[in-house]
């Protein structure tokens, strides 16, 4: 006998999205439609288990939860630049979506809301800093009073930060600007003390999947995924170790990104940094459920070796 066909709609094709669909579309009788603004600008992912429709998350409510509705498991990756009321407005239609199937029958909408990142509950709004990430810290509790009665089941998966975002040049932790005349700088936030969570999109994509599948306890909770979990002084060892460039180390305390972004309030970069440098974007590799499932990941030393190799 045949088992049912899962359905899931992936909401974003940027990065992440299309990270998650090598390893989703290789799970049995899944069907996949991803749902963007513009499809015909994405006509080179269609496969023969994965399409494509428009949605525009701007849409009015019910309209929104309805097309959600259709849908067995509902995947956000929309991203980063999300407005901060809009996270919350998603979370809140999809609950209007469960509350829909449940009319119609059907069983709960599985929802995975944008929170691949750092641990919203601890870090909150970082002070007021960032509004997004207090959104984010908002759809968890959100779901958390209203999921039950709405026909829906929740999981959140943190998994720090990209692992590439690590050695952005915008970011500034490893700085290769000099790497021509052999030189590479690494900066720490707070002290070299201090700690990253980081994991290989693609090492996310596959967690996902081992979720989707049930090989892990998953409904209404949080799940914590490391590719690595370091700090900062074992970045600038293993950049040392790897780069053969002289390598040199500045130390950004809290102080000093207090007054960097005292000195340009609205730049957005040097929010991140002063809230990196605080509590909530590490936890230990054994609370990682990839730890547990036997999967190897992407760690920062085999990263960087493909980095520098290039």
């Amino acid at each position: 006998m045949t088992s049912p066909q899962t359905t899931i709609l992936l909401l974003g094709a940027g990065e992440l999205g299309t990270a998650f669909l090598p390893h989703l579309s290789a799970l049995p009788n899944t069907h996949i439609t991803i749902g963007i603004r513009s499809p015909s600008k994405y006509t080179h992912l269609q496969s023969p288990n994965i399409f494509l429709t428009a949605i525009d998350l701007s849409s009015p409510s019910p309209s929104l939860a309805k097309t959600f509705s259709a849908y067995d498991i509902l995947i956000s990756a929309t991203g980063f630049g999300a407005d901060p009321s809009s996270v919350l407005r998603l979370a809140e239609e999809a609950l209007l979506a469960g509350k829909i199937r449940k009319e119609q029958g059907k069983g709960k909408l599985w929802f995975f809301p944008w929170q691949w990142g750092v641990d919203y509950d601890v870090i909150g709004d970082g002070e007021g800093m960032m509004p997004l990430f207090g959104a984010q810290r908002d759809v968890r509790n959100l779901l958390r009073r209203k999921a039950v009665e709405s026909n829906v089941k929740w999981t959140v998966v943190s998994t720090g930060i990209f692992m590439s975002f690590l050695f952005e040049q915008f970011w500034g932790i490893v700085d290769r600007s000099k790497e021509k005349d052999g030189k590479v700088m690494v900066r720490c936030l707070r002290d070299w003390n201090h700690k990253v969570t980081v994991t290989g999109v693609n090492d996310i994509g596959r967690v996902l999947a081992r979720v989707v599948v049930g090989d892990v306890k998953a409904e209404d909770r949080v799940l914590y995924i490391a590719g690595d979990t370091i700090s900062y002084g074992q970045l600038a060892d293993i950049v040392k170790r790897v780069s053969g460039k002289q390598v040199e180390q500045e130390a950004w305390s809290i102080e000093h990104l207090k007054k960097e972004l005292d000195s340009a309030p609205e730049d957005g970069i040097k929010k991140y940094r002063l809230v990196f440098a605080r509590d909530g974007v590490w936890w230990e590799m054994d609370r990682a459920v990839n730890k547990a499932l036997g999967m190897d990941m992407m760690d920062v030393e085999t990263f960087t070796r493909s980095l520098f190799s290039r």
